[in-house]
């Protein structure tokens, strides 16, 4: 039974309460007009045909058009420009989603059932880089918005308690202030008094007193010097206690996912990626097991960037990249602690193995 039956019939036409909640999905994909479709593997005159709903490092949610075939044409056209309408009908005990894209086109799709597919996977070792400086940090809020994207479309069945401890941390302004793309997220996501609470008792659990402190005031008077100064200070190396603590609560949280397996030839490659990294890090010196490893007063963390399990483009590959960080002072270390400011720190992203070890030897 379809919850939001009578906020979502208008954006579907043919849309009835008793349907599955699949088909309340497929109504919000037309209410935000995000409608895309994918075909499936061909079976004659028959496939399935995928329709994304939420995709992301850590979910892959998507409704499938069993035993399909379409009469007309998908056109890939801007739906601003374009705007999308879908319909369902039904006509010798088939159904049918009739889509219309603008005044331009009109394409029906005739399936047997409409199936839902949810899977929540690992994305503690994911790493984008597209912007530079504060990388650890920026990786946590990528990280972090992530899980509360997941959490705001599908709610309890996306999300393990481990990630709600943390998931409100994305509406503390100085936090997701390091945002990890080139733009500002405070459009994307609320700003509460929850979320700096948040952040004060992890902060008190680091045993970091005095930035739990700052953001106890900051829950009471958001103030934007007082967001600016709170920003500032996740720089600092005095916050590595809690950068480490909330990563450890992340990553124990991930962990509890699979990991996503693409079948037998692309999985024996990433596992080769990962064991010829290894191997060669050992070889240059350092100890460790993957993916971090140590050698003297360097850090060097590998990081991933995956493929979906399915409607990749096919130009997207599994990657590994490196968060290296220096420290003058072996103490300084921790994790990705050449990141933060501070005299005799230094911390880069490196793209290739062979030009990393080549700067670090020289």
């Amino acid at each position: 039974m379809i919850e939001r039956f009578e906020e979502l019939k208008g954006f579907l036409p043919g849309l009835q309460r008793d349907m599955p909640e699949s088909y309340g999905k497929l109504a919000e994909i037309f209410q935000f007009h995000v409608f895309e479709l994918h075909l499936g593997e061909d079976r004659g005159r028959k496939a399935d045909f995928y329709i994304p709903y939420m995709m992301n490092d850590a979910l892959e949610c998507y409704l499938v058009l069993r035993d399909a075939w379409m009469t007309g044409d998908y056109l890939d056209l801007d739906q601003e420009e374009y705007p999308i309408q879908g319909q369902l009908a039904w006509r010798d005990e088939r159904s049918a989603l009739i889509v219309k894209q603008g005044s331009e086109n009109v394409f029906t799709i005739w399936f047997s059932e409409l199936t839902e597919v949810f899977q929540c996977y690992q994305y503690h070792r994911i790493g984008h880089f597209w912007v530079r400086g504060q990388e650890q940090w920026r990786q946590l809020v990528y990280m972090v918005g992530t899980v509360y994207e997941k959490y705001q479309y599908l709610g309890d069945a996306a999300c393990n308690e481990g990630e709600k401890e943390f998931m409100r941390l994305i509406e503390f302004p100085p936090f997701r202030y390091w945002s990890p793309i080139d733009e500002p997220l405070d459009d994307r996501y609320p700003s509460t008094r929850e979320g700096a609470l948040c952040m004060r008792e992890l902060a008190m659990e680091a045993g970091d007193k005095s930035y739990a402190r700052l953001a106890g005031l900051y829950a009471r008077f958001p103030l934007g010097f007082l967001k600016k100064r709170l920003a500032r200070k996740l720089c600092s190396p005095a916050r590595q206690g809690l950068y480490e603590m909330i990563y450890g609560k992340v990553r124990a949280a991930s962990l509890k996912y699979p990991k996503r397996v693409y079948g037998e030839v692309l999985d024996g490659e990433i596992l080769r990626e990962r064991r010829d990294v290894h191997q060669r890090l050992h070889r240059a010196g350092f100890r460790g097991k993957y993916p971090v490893y140590t050698r003297e007063n360097v850090e060097v963390v590998a990081v991933e960037e995956h493929p979906f399990t399915t409607m990749e483009a096919e130009d997207f590959t599994f990657r590994i990249r490196f968060m290296v960080s220096r420290c003058k002072k072996e103490r300084n270390m921790g994790r990705n602690g050449g990141f933060f400011n501070g005299r005799g720190r230094e911390g880069w992203i490196g793209e290739k193995l062979d030009v990393l070890l080549d700067e670090l030897d020289r």
